[in-house]
């Protein structure tokens, strides 16, 4: 060591102490809260361009947070601003595109966090932990720049995949603040002034959006703030032989302290959908196979502000590999009464603790004179399709798979009034969801979805 630097050095090292009894501290006097990121708002600026601002209110009660677009960078394109259908709905979970070619494209936001009155509002304690940075299994690599943390640290039960580093985040960055990768995972960081801690994942893929995936996930601590900057994107290694590779990944940044061990966490939806079905209303959902699962509640709101339990779920329907399939059917006379449901999920643990779903509408076209029903439903050798014409003529049911593939048809001659269809030998099909498209002289009557046992 230069003598020179013997005071430099200790003061260095005096500021380092007293910033950690300053953490040690603030976290004794009190715990992070957990932020729902919901239901997003385009309030300034054009959806998905640089300069565009969406509010999420009520993050907690009285603080809404406006998250901005403040550079699009190489081709980067915003495919959903927070696509809750993986993952959790409480969390932020923006998917990003970008060009497929070598290099990085990306995009950087700014949080900001103020009360329903329009002031800043700075969080005593915050944390975020950024789920599922990993990459396509062939040459494409998740990465995150954070700053305004107080500290950042990786799981330490497992060994991380992530590769972390420090990065210049001046306006106008170029791809070499992104394309560095020779720093450690040592796990832990802080960032300020211009510099941004780097994160950057691995090639290698973990299925679907998981925070026991602790190989790929980074945590975040904040201290007093009201505004964080942070950069998401993706790195392409090289071209490969097939040149342009699809970039389309899902982030999931989740407002909470979340656990560095293999507990299970909330429930991960693979589909959660409902629809109208003659005079009651279907909701089917698929979840990852949980450990710890109780049973689920459903709950329906005519107003979206007061929900009430209309019904209990204790356990899956079919199962299709590690999915688990579930329904139920409302069939509640004081359905016809109102133009616009609303139903969501609660998910109760085996310890009591629970979590919500996305809230689901079901509009009611009380114009419609058309009467439609599809039975059984779930189904498992034959559909019968019931539906009552204006007109003769012919009709056709298809039956489409969730990706949108026809996997059976069957048409008939129709008369004016009653009619029948049936789709037969059902039985070989895969378990899951699928849509009934019923149609009359080539117009589409309605869609309704069915589930395969």
């Amino acid at each position: 060591m230069d003598k020179n630097s013997t005071l430099p050095g200790k003061c260095i090292m005096l500021l380092t102490i007293m910033t950690f009894f300053f953490l040690s501290f603030t976290r004794a006097q009190g715990t992070s809260p957990n932020l729902v990121f919901a239901s997003p708002v385009l309030v300034s600026g054009t959806a998905g361009q640089k300069d565009a601002t969406y509010k999420f209110s009520n993050v907690i009660a009285g603080v809404d947070a406006y998250v901005e677009i403040r550079d699009i960078v190489n081709g980067a394109i915003l495919v959903n601003i927070d696509d809750s259908t993986l993952g959790y709905y409480d969390a932020w979970q923006p998917t990003i595109g970008g060009p497929g070619v070598f290099g990085t494209s990306y995009i950087k936001w700014t949080i900001e966090f103020k009360t329903t009155s329009g002031s800043d509002y700075k969080f005593p304690l915050m944390d975020l932990t950024a789920v599922d940075i990993d990459g396509d299994n062939s040459r494409v690599r998740e990465f995150i720049d954070m700053q305004g943390q107080s500290s950042a640290d990786v799981p330490t039960v497992i060994a991380s995949l992530l590769t972390i580093s420090n990065v210049s985040d001046h306006e106008g960055n170029n791809n070499d603040d992104h394309g560095g990768n020779d720093g450690d995972n040592s796990g832990s960081g802080n960032s300020s002034g211009g510099e941004a801690l780097h994160v950057l994942g691995p090639v290698a893929n973990r299925t679907g959006i998981d925070t026991t995936s602790l190989d790929v996930k980074m945590n975040y601590h904040f201290i007093n703030q009201s505004k964080i900057k942070v950069t998401i994107g993706a790195q392409v290694d090289d071209n490969g032989s097939t040149g342009g590779v699809a970039t389309d990944r899902y982030t999931s940044l989740y407002f909470k302290r979340t656990s560095n061990t293999f507990a299970t966490l909330p429930v991960v939806y693979r589909s959660f959908d409902v629809t109208l079905n003659n005079k009651s209303v279907d909701l089917f959902w698929i979840t990852e196979a949980m450990a710890g699962n109780d049973h689920f509640e459903v709950e329906r709101s005519f107003d979206q502000a007061s929900f009430s339990t209309i019904g209990m779920v204790l356990g899956a329907q079919s199962k299709n590999g590690i999915s688990d399939l579930y329904s139920f059917r409302d069939a509640t006379a004081a359905l016809a009464d109102h133009k616009v449901i609303y139903y969501r999920l609660k998910q109760v643990d085996i310890d009591g603790k629970f979590t919500y779903s996305v809230i689901k509408t079901v509009r009611i076209n009380t114009a419609a004179k058309a009467f439609v029903q599809v039975s059984p439903n779930p189904y498992m050798d034959k559909l019968n399709v019931n539906f009552v014409s204006n007109e003769s003529g012919k009709a056709e049911v298809r039956l489409m798979s969730a990706s949108g593939h026809v996997v059976r048809t069957a048409a008939s001659a129709i008369t004016r009034g009653y009619n029948n269809i049936q789709l037969q030998a059902l039985g070989s099909q895969a378990g899951g969801l699928y849509i009934a498209d019923i149609i009359i002289n080539g117009t589409l009557l309605t869609s309704i979805k069915v589930l395969k046992q």
